[in-house]
């Protein structure tokens, strides 16, 4: 965490779980992992009886989510299981399904405390002779960095993306599956660049940028594919072409950098930042 948010987080902390109360009956306040410089905000999801019979067979789940997601157990992790961050279990925290909770105030809080991403959502099936089946989810992902920089900035960015869950790519038989897919990685890799760049840690900022660029251009392939969905693919494309031109400033700004050139910044072009020169070039 910079020393920027770092001093801003002890001056609103002592007031902010009374203002969250306030904003939202379920906007409980959630207290992230201690020496988190990321973090991943899991709030708890809503269900229906097809889903879960009870509240306490769904916390059974959330729990074991959770830690699944707070080890980087999943291999589509791999990519950025080394960047610093954590999974913080957000009990008793459920945002509105439409994101109305988020303003300016309480997407702040968030940023100057790290989180780069909160993931809430709607948990559904059917049943057959007892038997759960047909697992579906709506999950809904803020990235905070972007979501204030459209809120501070007047910025025509799309911070909160909401996705129904099968699709024609992201299936499975288990819930912790079906939420732990590679939409939630590339949205965290997406989320620690833009903060990333923000804190001047422009290697970092650079990596996770480009990371998530080419998976954004096959989630907007695949939303473009079906004519519910096309109208989201074209906030894929903003949010896309925001990293991309973000990756090329993060490029610019080590080079300026007092002290040595970071290798990162010798070896790609601003212009085509996600593409890395040969080093004859």
């Amino acid at each position: 965490m910079s020393t920027l948010r770092t001093i801003l987080y002890i001056l609103l902390y002592t007031t902010l779980t009374i203002v969250s109360e306030q904003a939202h009956a379920s906007m409980r306040d959630c207290q992230a992992p201690e020496a988190a410089q990321y973090v991943v905000f899991l709030s708890e999801p809503e269900f229906t009886p097809e889903a879960f019979e009870s509240r306490a067979k769904m916390l059974l789940f959330y729990n074991r989510l959770q830690e699944y997601l707070d080890q980087h157990r999943d291999l589509e992790m791999a990519g950025i299981s080394h960047v610093p961050f954590r999974v913080a279990r957000c009990e008793g925290r459920i945002p509105a399904i439409d994101g109305k909770d988020f303003n300016r105030r309480v997407v702040r809080s968030l940023y100057i405390r790290g989180v780069v991403i909160e993931i809430w959502g709607m948990l559904d099936a059917k049943r057959v002779n007892s038997q759960r089946t047909n697992l579906s989810a709506q999950m809904n992902y803020l990235l905070v960095p972007v979501k204030l920089r459209a809120l501070e900035d007047s910025k025509d960015l799309p911070g909160i993306h909401r996705f129904n869950y099968p699709d024609t790519e992201i299936v499975a038989t288990d819930f912790i599956d079906l939420i732990s897919n590679s939409d939630l990685h590339t949205f965290v890799a997406a989320a620690i660049g833009v903060m990333a760049f923000k804190d001047e840690a422009y290697q970092t900022a650079h990596e996770m940028l480009c990371k998530a660029y080419p998976q954004l251009g096959h989630i907007q392939e695949r939303l473009a594919a079906k004519p519910p969905t096309k109208a989201q693919s074209k906030e894929i494309k903003k949010l896309r072409d925001f990293l991309l031109n973000l990756a090329g400033e993060a490029i610019v700004k080590a080079r300026n950098l007092p002290g040595t050139i970071p290798i990162f910044a010798k070896l790609q072009d601003e212009k085509n930042p996600c593409s890395c020169l040969k080093a004859s070039e």
